[in-house]
């Protein structure tokens, strides 16, 4: 699977239909444009991930100060910490679990951290949710993989997802020595992916979702019903 490389994204993609991963990714067939809500999201990590690194442009629009308005003080209390900052730090890892880069033809798996802050042998990853609160382990599992593999002097990951719109914020700490159990959680996922791409057989898998699938009107088991 030289050829595609995964992210949490993908992956979530994969295990909620496969062969909504295969228009996605494999055949390429559709491409996923997102909407509204996703765009506001994407807004919103833009306005914050400049503020952080100092780079916001001037004048400001009109939903860019709502957004500092209401979250620019978490970045400043970010800003006030110890350590080396990174915002929309991407890491990618080969087969061995080695750092490559991010365009890199081995590339086999990525991960963007919105806000890293590197502290001697602590790290703590950040994640901003402007959705709902999900419980959701994979995610900061994979982020603390990631994070000791690029940084060998890290021994303790404290990840955390903050969800903005309600003001609560999921804290999970990982330790280096985790490293080889989360893996061994991790990797049986990631080679299911690979085996039904090497087979080339993508099952469906009908949902309430399928109204906002890319796919939904080429999907033959899609319920187009209640389409939006």
């Amino acid at each position: 699977m030289s050829d595609i490389a995964l992210s949490y994204s993908r992956l979530s993609t994969f295990e909620q239909c496969q062969a909504k991963f295969d228009y996605l990714y494999v055949s390429k067939t559709v491409k996923d444009q997102g909407n509204e809500v996703s765009a506001y999201g994407n807004r919103v990590h833009e306005v914050l991930e400049l503020y952080g690194k100092d780079e916001l442009p001037t004048p400001l629009g009109l939903e860019a100060k709502q957004t500092l308005q209401k979250w620019g003080g978490l970045v400043d209390k970010i800003k006030s910490k110890r350590g080396e900052k990174y915002y929309e730090y991407q890491m990618a890892i080969d087969k061995r679990r080695v750092p490559t880069g991010w365009y890199d033809g081995d590339a086999y798996f990525r991960s963007i951290a919105d806000v890293l802050v590197v502290d001697g042998d602590t790290a703590y990853c950040l994640d901003y949710k402007t959705g709902k609160v999900k419980d959701n382990p994979t995610q900061l599992q994979l982020f603390a993989a990631m994070v000791f593999a690029h940084f060998p002097n890290v021994q303790e990951v404290k990840t955390s997802f903050i969800w903005l719109k309600f003001d609560q914020v999921d804290n999970t700490t990982y330790k280096r020595d985790h490293l080889e159990a989360l893996w061994n959680g991790l990797q049986p996922r990631l080679d299911m992916v690979k085996e039904v791409v090497d087979l080339g057989y993508f099952k469906t898998k009908p949902s309430g979702l399928c109204p906002w699938c890319p796919a939904q009107d080429i999907c033959p088991d899609a319920r187009l019903r209640g389409r939006r």
